[in-house]
């Protein structure tokens, strides 16, 4: 499977006028992992500085709100329910016989088979794809893993190679043996409703429903196979399961690699950008959508490594912390060697699972800084041998493999000065072993995880990271000794790996002012709504902070190690992206501070209490862009792309949907922009930012109500929008067609009643389907575009396809949703609140409706019902039952000539630098 999707070429799109530039294409605490380091003082810190104003109550968008618990099956418990079906399907439907004691063993497998086409026993077709599941994940592991892994799940496979053979030459069962009918209705750890459930909504491309276009002939075979040699003493199929703990470990990596795999590819895909902006000269916020796609790959990868992590632990409680988990897949022949010696010399059993997490928790000493209180390594060999009664001469062995451990850590992950002071060691062992380098733990060819790039080089940081945060008081700064972990200050364009290139820019800089930011800043201070789908590398960064002591969990590990990834890969641009990203930011807040001064200059505009309440939660995320908190920390490519996505998934357009028709203007101008087009008195393209917004809001239920109205269904349309009951606006639509065919003209409040109106509110995830799939988790009509037939018949069976079909679609809505987001909503309200408000001077209403206000007490001090009136019955009237909607007079002013002319000189003087926060780019096919 691809990683990521394929990256079109880009071109800047025009969207009214200055919309884009386009020249012809030709000091405190030492943060520090050294043990003979302390820290130093600490530097007293006011809380303001890290947060300006207060908190507001984001209870509105919160009710409700839940973190949407993707519960559907990963990589780990499908092709093990799976493989326990087809287990359990050949043990129940031959003899006993044939399983001796009733132990089914893999060799029993093959007799099973055997005996199955010597009886033409017709299989159940739903058994042959638990079986293919089976074979495909064990042997995307055995390639990978150490030249095809040990011997017995070499074994295991070829056996299960011999069994697809066999099994598919029989005849297919039309219905499910009854034995087994509960069963194969069973996912582990998963009732049938909510597996079926949770396919249904999340996984539009059901990978084992679909039938294979083409097999791999080499892992299932068209024809029989030879039948592999009975092994002598083979273990049973219940052991084996149970001896999958590598296997399950080494699959879980090669699911973490891919995943930071697609992160790499979507900051290549930046950095690309960014070169390609500069020939252009496309305007550097070009790149806002950029980051804004390569965030949300990454923050949706972020998700999907929780469930990884989640379902791992799961199928393995015992391995409940990367250095168990690490143990386990690196430590193989020591584990052997310790239960021997603990078998030995100890009085009470001990099995290889207990000596391989024992040695974990050793590992876990070692990244662990010396002055962690957490840390154990003073007492956890003692501990091990009292709790298994060794003997003194056992418990030194033991004690030699401990410091032994501390000695390979030292050479696999060094720091700062320790690289250095490794080096004549580093010869001395080379000298036996030519081979032999550093960060060679997780295999070379797991590119994003291991080598340069060795994600266990940034647990060691982010754990010894750990006591300084402890350490350090409420009011308190961390700052780090400058220099430790390299030269100083980090710098741009020199980085080529990940571990030792970029740890002094991640414990000196990024770390200690994302402490700032989840301690006293917003994400400290503020729950803010939707971080669970929008932004779980905030979560994760949170509750790395707030749980400082703990082992860092795989997910924490996963979002800090993107975060140098994204870093590492757009490194040649870093200081172009840091400042676009900055500028732009600063001209989204700037945007909505003038805007909000020109609705001080417009006499009849209101501010409702929804209005500033609702201004106040978009325009409080300004704490994110704080000085005290640094660039590099926050303006980074994955943390300001993740700002990004935030401010404009949920600052702009969530917030945004709520203000930019607080007061039906939205909804007023729509319905009278696209009168004007039906009626051919304005042209698309005419107005450029109406366009815009008219295909943004045409399938909104609260500005529509149905399919955009037709001639004839204006008025009766507007008011249903405007909260009328059918019966009621067809009553005002009949009013209105009187109007116009009558040569008298009537008193214009004659036929007002004043309702109440309850207006339906505008739903974000009908305007964007990129805030249906990132905040709604709705992939139902998710389609496949990028991955070839082969790259599909590849990917069945493993999750990974399954989140780059999710990611791709997602992406490809962002794209396509550009403009809308690009454009400031908040700020448009405002523009769009004034030419609602100059309507009603322009066409003489004013003077009537201040003068009806003492008959109409329902009108009160706000004219807007009054203003609705108005519009919907005289202006919109005109265009929807006048013959001649372009000239036809009331007041003695033509409605659809001056309502066009008004609406073009309006937004030819509104400068799109005054409601694009950053330049939009269209896509060349």
């Amino acid at each position: 499977v691809g990683r990521g999707r394929n990256n079109k070429k880009k071109r800047g799109a025009g969207h009214g006028k200055n919309s884009h530039q386009r020249r012809p294409a030709a000091a405190a605490r030492t943060t520090t992992a050294s043990t003979n380091n302390r820290p130093a003082g600490n530097l007293p810190l006011r809380p303001e500085h890290a947060l300006e104003g207060s908190a507001p109550n984001y209870q509105a968008f919160l009710q409700g709100e839940q973190a949407l618990h993707e519960n559907y099956p990963t990589i780990y418990s499908r092709y093990k329910a799976a493989t326990n079906r087809v287990f359990r399907y050949l043990h129940q439907n031959t003899p006993e016989s044939l399983h001796a004691n009733n132990r089914m063993t893999v060799n029993s497998l093959m007799m099973a088979a055997d005996w199955m086409e010597e009886n033409s026993f017709a299989v159940d077709p739903a058994i042959l794809k638990d079986l293919k599941l089976a074979m495909r994940v064990r042997s995307r592991v055995a390639r990978s893993m150490f030249g095809g892994g040990d011997s017995g799940h070499r074994h295991l496979l070829a056996v299960l190679v011999y069994c697809w053979g066999v099994l598919n030459s029989l005849s297919r069962a039309t219905t499910k043996p009854e034995g087994i009918e509960q069963e194969a209705r069973e996912k582990i750890s998963l009732a049938a409703e909510d597996a079926t459930a949770s396919r249904n909504r999340f996984e539009a491309l059901n990978d084992e429903d679909m039938d294979d276009e083409e097999a791999d002939e080499e892992l299932f075979p068209s024809k029989r196979v030879p039948r592999p040699e009975p092994q002598p003493e083979p273990m049973s199929l219940e052991e084996l399961i149970k001896s999958d703990d590598r296997h399950d470990i080494t699959l879980f990596l090669l699911s973490m690699d891919e995943l930071m795999g697609a992160v790499s590819l979507q900051y290549q895909a930046v950095s690309n950008q960014v070169v390609r902006n500069t020939q252009q000269g496309v305007s550097g916020s070009a790149i806002v959508e950029g980051l804004m796609e390569a965030a949300t790959a990454t923050n949706m990868a972020i998700q999907h490594m929780q469930r990884l992590e989640m379902d791992f632990e799961l199928q393995h409680p015992d391995i409940s912390t990367p250095y168990r988990l690490l143990s386990t897949f690196i430590l193989p022949e020591i584990i052997k060697n310790m239960t021997k010696i603990v078998r030995e010399h100890g009085q009470k059993l001990c099995s290889e699972k207990e000596v391989s997490l024992f040695l974990g928790d050793c590992l876990e000493c070692s990244f662990r800084a010396v002055s962690d209180p957490e840390n154990k390594s003073a007492v956890i060999v003692q501990e091990f041998c009292d709790r298994y009664q060794v003997s003194s001469e056992g418990s030194t062995e033991i004690q030699l493999i401990f410091h032994g451990l501390g000695g390979i850590f030292a050479l696999e992950i060094p720091v700062g000065q320790e690289v250095e002071g490794n080096k004549w060691m580093e010869n001395k062992v080379r000298k036996k072993d030519p081979n032999f380098g550093s960060h060679r733990w997780i295999p070379q060819h797991m590119n994003f995880i291991g080598g340069d790039r060795a994600i266990h080089h940034t647990l060691r940081l982010l754990q010894s990271f750990g006591p300084v945060v402890t350490d350090t008081k409420n009011d308190e700064q961390i700052i780090a000794r400058k220099g430790f972990f390299g030269p100083s200050p980090w710098q741009s364009g020199r980085s080529r790996k990940i571990h030792n290139d970029l740890d002094e820019l991640l414990m000196a800089d990024i770390l200690p002012q994302w402490f700032l930011l989840c301690r006293n800043g917003i994400l400290g201070k503020a729950h803010l709504p939707r971080q669970n789908e929008i932004s779980p590398l905030w979560g994760c960064m949170k509750t790395y902070f707030d749980n400082p002591t703990k082992p860092v969990s795989w997910s924490c590990l996963f979002a800090v190690h993107a975060i140098l990834t994204a870093l590492l890969e757009t490194d040649k641009v870093e200081s172009t992206l840091t400042f676009y990203s900055k500028s732009a930011f600063e001209l989204f807040f700037a945007q909505i501070d003038k805007a909000s001064d020109v609705k001080k200059t417009e006499l009849d505009a209101v501010e409702s209490p929804a209005f500033k309440r609702n201004m106040a939660l978009a325009m409080f995320l300004k704490n994110f862009g704080l000085p005290v908190f640094g660039d590099r920390a926050v303006w980074n490519p994955l943390c300001g792309g993740t700002i990004f996505s935030y401010i404009a998934i949920f600052g702009n357009l969530e917030a945004g949907c709520c203000l930019i028709d607080d007061r039906a203007q939205l909804r007023m101008v729509l319905h009278l922009y696209h009168a004007l087009i039906v009626n051919d008195i304005l042209q698309r393209g005419s107005i450029p930012l109406l366009d815009i917004l008219h295909d943004a809001f045409k399938h909104s239920r609260a500005i529509w109500e149905g399919p955009l109205p037709k001639k004839g269904q204006f008025v009766e349309r507007f008011w249903v929008s405007f909260g009328c009951s059918r019966a009621r606006a067809t009553d005002m639509a009949k009013q209105s067609r009187k109007m116009q065919t009558t040569s008298k003209q009537q008193n214009p409040m004659v036929n007002y009643r004043a309702d109440r109106r309850q207006l339906r509110p505008i739903e974000p995830a009908e305007i964007a389907k990129s805030f249906r799939r990132i905040c709604n988790r709705d992939f139902h009509d998710v389609v496949d575009t990028y991955h070839t037939p082969e790259q599909r018949q590849r990917g069945r069976g493993e999750d990974f396809y399954t989140f780059a079909i999710q990611m791709n679609d997602t992406l490809d809505a962002i794209e396509k949703e550009q403009q809308v987001y690009a454009l400031n909503l908040p700020a448009c309200g405002v523009y769009l609140e004034q030419i609602i408000c100059s309507l009603s001077r322009v066409f003489q209403w004013d003077p009537i409706l201040v003068a009806e206000q003492a008959n109409h007490a329902a009108l009160g001090q706000d004219k807007r019902q009054g203003v609705a009136y108005m519009f919907a019955q005289y202006l919109l009237g005109a265009l929807d039952f006048a013959t001649d909607p372009l000239n036809v007079e009331f007041f003695g002013i033509p409605q659809g000539g001056v309502s066009a002319q008004f609406l073009s000189l309006f937004f030819n003087k509104l400068d799109t630098s005054q409601i694009m926060w950053f330049q939009t780019l269209k896509v060349e096919d």
